[in-house]
């Protein structure tokens, strides 16, 4: 009998919470295709970063089985006190509180499991959507083979294990407290509100303050290139941002409430009163819930504005450390080996060897308080500059004899653009050269390894001078490979050995080698993991949210039926009864966004701080945010517009 009245619910509960559904189906869905992806030998040989991919995806959803924890829960016990009444006439019937646990356990059982038979072949289609994004990224010749790994299923039934032990177990654990008369009234009970109007202005006072000092402790902690922020007082930030998000979004809706109160014309405008009622009123029951909201935004947003920074960084790395197919710091003697190990493999297209010269006044050092490995300041010959220019597709550059161009990483252009001291410099040879032009754009690793900048002088000026490094640039037709930088690698002999603490010998090599194809792969497998669990965090967070947020106003339909009515009798039409729904439903979804977007916007400016030497320009980081923000808003949009049907069609009927 039990298992008969459990499907029968099932059925009911299915309709009333297919949005929940879709969501759940959907977060085990993604669970298994990355999984999928994560187990792949065709994707983790991809690249040696990408080996790291499986693990770190074991981490990452520990926190999502977390997360789907909350939002099942939170749709058990919402679920349990609509129907708390239907249990509390069970157990007036006869039922014991055994029958009524098993029954509902069992409810929630069937339901878990029809989600989790739908998505495991949607979880291998999204495998396959992902595997084509990863070939497109890498740009791979061939599809990356998924297979359909027993490992990744068995992984996921686990975390479907874990996750209803839990829930169920809490939610057996709160019926087992509760007598026939908690039953009967249940589904009135509500958040515990902050009762006094007082301690809700000072709660929201404080909230605002603490939130406005923890964002800026955060942004000192951002003073730019060569300071390490402190992980003490990062941490401690986002603890205090934590508690202002709760505390403003338990308070706020008594300042917008109040606010409208008071001005007659916003309060009398249209419909305002009755719209501004219904979400108070709403808000008040679930005030505590609406904080943890705001939270999982503020989180998704982050994550995104983080994945973007990573994205930037890298793809301007790209072009920067790994401007030429090959670039190779070592002695002359060694380039003809290194020509011939590229030649077997590669067809070369152009290549240049140069040297680049020592000035030992060391002007520029001493201003940018350079502490590295090089000691002396790199000069390099116009011609050889013009040639490497060349290879790069850039326009050369011309200078008369008594100037020179100081060209620097972004990391150094701050320190070193407005320097009046460095209008004209002495060279070690007693050459004085007056400075013609500053130059940031382009600055490639690979001329000046150790160095960060370059002093571009007439090839006059370097008579005298003694050669520092040599240098050897090859581009080649094809593309190269990570296996091949391995072998070219061993090239370079170590120049120094020392005995670790371990009683290990380890070698040291000055030489240098930098071959495209290994930068690539490295930093298309960090990007790869990083957006892809970036994405899949906000994406899990954006359905729990609006998941949530469309549950409590679905279920409510019936209640605002009435009320609506109401207005429809008193000579509202059906055009401005649906357009008062818009409006209602358009402030409920709002209202959880504003803070965490306003958090968001300076968080994601003060790491720019940190991040804009490594990004094509110092405001990149707007396009980075506005475009994550569209993203967000489109997957929110998908939650406002079913639940606004689904209102709409409740409240009709």
């Amino acid at each position: 009998m039990l298992s008969k009245l459990a499907l029968k619910n099932v059925k009911r509960s299915f309709k009333d919470y297919v949005i929940y559904l879709i969501t759940v189906t959907l977060a085990f869905s993604l669970m298994l295709a990355f999984n999928f992806i994560a187990t792949s030998k065709d994707v983790i040989n991809l690249s040696d970063t990408m080996k790291n991919f499986e693990c770190t995806m074991y981490i990452v959803n520990t926190f999502i089985i977390l997360s789907i924890c909350f939002l099942i829960n939170y749709t058990t016990k919402f679920m349990f006190s609509k129907r708390s009444r239907e249990f509390g006439t069970y157990m007036i019937l006869g039922l014991k509180k055994k029958q009524i646990t098993r029954m509902f356990t069992l409810e929630n059982i069937i339901l878990g499991l029809i989600s989790l038979v739908v998505a495991m072949p949607l979880g291998y289609f999204f495998s396959i959507l992902l595997s084509a994004i990863i070939m497109n990224f890498f740009e791979l010749p061939h599809l990356v083979k998924i297979t359909l790994n027993i490992k990744s299923i068995l992984i996921l039934i686990l975390y479907f294990a874990i996750i209803y032990f839990i829930v169920l177990f809490l939610s057996r654990r709160r019926i087992k407290k509760m007598k026939i008369k908690d039953l009967l009234y249940f589904y009135k009970q509500n958040e515990k509100p902050i009762a006094k109007k007082k301690i809700k202005n000072v709660t929201f006072i404080l909230s605002l303050i603490i939130g406005i000092c923890a964002l800026v402790f955060f942004d000192k902690e951002f003073r730019g290139y060569g300071h390490e922020p402190s992980m003490v007082v990062i941490f401690t930030s986002i603890f205090l941002i934590l508690i202002s998000i709760y505390g403003i979004s338990i308070t706020l809706s008594d300042f917008l409430l109040s606010f409208i109160l008071r001005h007659k014309k916003v309060k009398y405008k249209g419909n305002n009163l009755f719209i501004v009622r219904n979400f108070y009123s709403k808000v008040k029951s679930m005030s505590f819930t609406i904080g943890t909201l705001s939270f999982l935004i503020t989180i998704t947003l982050i994550a995104l504005n983080i994945s973007s920074f990573f994205k930037g960084m890298f793809d301007y790395q790209i072009d920067t450390i790994a401007t030429y197919d090959i670039a190779i710091e070592d002695e002359r003697e060694k380039f003809s080996a290194y020509l011939d190990a590229i030649t077997k493999e590669y067809t070369i297209s152009d290549k240049l060897i140069y040297d680049t010269y020592i000035n030992d006044n060391k002007s520029i050092t001493k201003i940018i308080n350079y502490d590295g490995w090089r000691k002396n300041e790199q000069v390099i010959k116009l011609s050889d500059y013009n040639k490497l220019l060349r290879l790069k597709k850039s326009p050369i550059i011309n200078l008369k004899d008594n100037e020179y161009i100081l060209h620097v990483a972004r990391e150094y252009k701050d320190k070193l653009k407005e320097v009046k001291s460095l209008d004209s410099i002495t060279l070690s040879n007693g050459i004085e050269l007056k400075k013609r032009d500053f130059i940031e754009q382009g600055y490639s690793f690979s001329w000046g390894y150790g160095y960060g900048y370059l002093v571009v002088v007439p090839d006059s000026a370097v008579e005298g001078l003694a050669v520092g490094d040599s240098h050897l640039i090859v581009d080649t037709l094809e593309d190269t490979t990570e296996s091949f930088a391995k072998n070219l690698t061993k090239i370079a002999s170590p120049d120094m050995c020392r005995e670790n603490e371990d009683g290990y010998t380890v070698c040291y090599s000055s030489a240098n080698v930098i071959v495209r194809g290994k930068e690539e792969a490295s930093n298309k497998g960090f990007i790869t993991i990083s957006s892809f669990v970036c994405f899949y965090v906000a994406l899990i967070f954006v359905a729990i949210v609006g998941t949530i947020i469309s549950i409590e106003l679905l279920s409510e339909s019936t209640k605002y039926k009435y009320r609506y009515q109401v207005l429809s009798k008193l000579g509202l039409r059906d055009g401005e009864l649906y357009k008062t729904v818009f409006k209602q439903l358009s402030v409920f979804f709002i209202f959880p966004i504003i803070y965490p977007i306003i958090v968001s916007i300076f968080s994601i400016t003060s790491m720019n701080k940190l991040f804009k030497i490594t990004l094509t320009s110092d405001y990149q980081y707007l396009q980075f945010f506005w475009f994550n923000l569209v993203i967000f808003v489109v997957f929110y949009l998908i939650y406002f517009v079913a639940t606004y049907f689904g209102f709409k069609k409740n409240i009709s009927e």
